[in-house]
């Protein structure tokens, strides 16, 4: 039997590490496409891919039986050419196709790249799975909010609104799950175990050994904060407006139990990420 092999692209993001690692745990061959080898590509054979070069859409997926694949927001250009990748990756032979989505894409405009990159997957003539995570709790520890928690103090325009925020790690293990041969497919919702306030995050941080406090602030506040933190006023409100969604109760977001079904193991709560991303 030959070997399985699976294509990650965005090895070394917030989710393809994890995609990398989990897949190579199964015994699987894995191929961590990028620009140029990286730590991240420890968990597999590194594969040129530049999304500025189109063969090595086809070089970075020829061979494989399963990939994975998200849109770069932050690679100009990238977001609109998604489906083109996604056509490349099925025409190159690839059987089994998992986009990283959003729960936020059916409420996303009908030309959004979201919307785009989903409704490309029906025409491909694959096994194929749209990814729809809600709100990584990662982005306390790593991203946009990072830089609050490290100063002790979270300061959003949120209210007491809940989100049942997820750890990426969850999020690419049902990844994962769907890329194997008898794999769901489909829309896939993931979600933390539980609703959560930011109160009810920054509380699992401090118990941690991470000390943080939640202040609700507001959206004009917020702006000024993130700005003041080198993010663009855009992007600031952007945020802004989704968190604004949170605290009027306007963006509800019920809790499923994907990870449970499809992995075997329950998510993981924020106190079990708060445990392992202590620095």
């Amino acid at each position: 039997m030959n070997e399985y092999t699976v294509t990650v692209f965005g090895a070394t993001g917030k989710t393809g590490r994890h995609v990398a690692r989990y897949a190579a745990e199964r015994g699987w061959r894995v191929r961590a496409a990028g620009r140029r080898p990286s730590a991240g590509h420890g968990s597999g054979e590194f594969e040129p891919f530049d999304w500025d070069d189109e063969r090595t859409w086809t070089t970075a997926s020829r061979g494989s039986d399963a990939a994975y694949v998200l849109i770069p927001f932050n690679h100009a250009g990238a977001p609109e050419r998604t489906p083109a990748l996604l056509e490349a990756v099925a025409a190159a032979g690839v059987a089994r196709i998992v986009l990283l989505s959003s729960l936020d894409v059916t409420e996303a405009e009908p030309d959004s790249p979201l919307r785009l990159a989903e409704s490309t997957l029906d025409g491909l003539g694959a096994a194929t799975a749209a990814l729809r995570p809600t709100w990584f709790l990662d982005n306390f520890t790593h991203g946009s909010f990072s830089g609050m928690v490290d100063a002790g103090e979270l300061r959003l325009p949120a209210g007491e609104g809940r989100i049942p925020f997820v750890d990426a790690r969850d999020v690419a293990a049902v990844g994962v799950a769907a890329m194997a041969p008898d794999g769901p497919t489909g829309p896939l919702p993931i979600t933390g175990p539980a609703a959560l306030t930011h109160h009810d995050v920054a509380a699992a941080l401090t118990a941690a050994g991470r000390p943080v406090r939640y202040t609700p602030v507001s959206a004009a506040e917020f702006v000024d904060l993130m700005t003041g933190r080198g993010f663009s006023a855009d992007y600031g409100a952007f945020l802004a407006a989704a968190l604004d969604r949170v605290a009027t109760g306007e963006l509800v977001i019920p809790v499923t139990d994907t990870v449970l079904r499809e992995t075997g193991h329950p998510a993981r709560t924020a106190e079990d990420f708060a445990q392992d991303n202590t620095p």
